[in-house]
């Protein structure tokens, strides 16, 4: 959808410089700017989540990257996950993950959810609460 209303940003200015209204030109170009700006500042990410095999599998991708290409990953076994949390605020979403390592408790950078519906971030805190609640049962 976020890739949809940028296409239609970008048409809506094509057409107004094709009828040559300048002052429509500069505020769509005005109007883009922002939408691109936002998306940066929110962080906006391709998200694919996992949990098979005993281990759960995140890689995120950013929607619009200026400085970094490619993507990010986070992979552990279930039993290390120690905990999780869901932040959300202002209509955003973030999801940070500790886990258990030889040398301690690890905790990952937050990960924008912000580009995921209410429904698939309802999805990822039901299946990391599972695999919390099963870790803390075998205790």
């Amino acid at each position: 959808m976020f890739n949809f209303s940028g296409i239609a940003i970008v048409l809506v200015g094509l057409l107004f410089l094709w009828l040559k209204m300048d002052a429509a030109v500069l505020i769509t170009a005005g109007v883009f700017a922002l939408y691109v700006g936002i998306s940066q500042f929110v962080n906006l990410c391709y998200i694919s989540f996992s949990t098979n095999n005993g281990k759960v599998s995140i890689r995120y991708y950013p929607i619009i990257s200026f400085m970094k290409k490619g993507f990010d990953s986070i992979e552990f076994t279930h039993q290390a996950l120690i905990n999780f949390q869901i932040e959300k605020a202002m209509g955003f979403a973030d999801l940070t993950i500790a886990i258990k390592t030889k040398r301690g408790i690890a905790e990952y950078p937050s990960i924008s959810l912000a580009a995921l519906s209410k429904d698939e971030i309802e999805q990822i805190d039901s299946a990391l609460s599972e695999i919390r609640r099963n870790n803390r049962k075998g205790i």
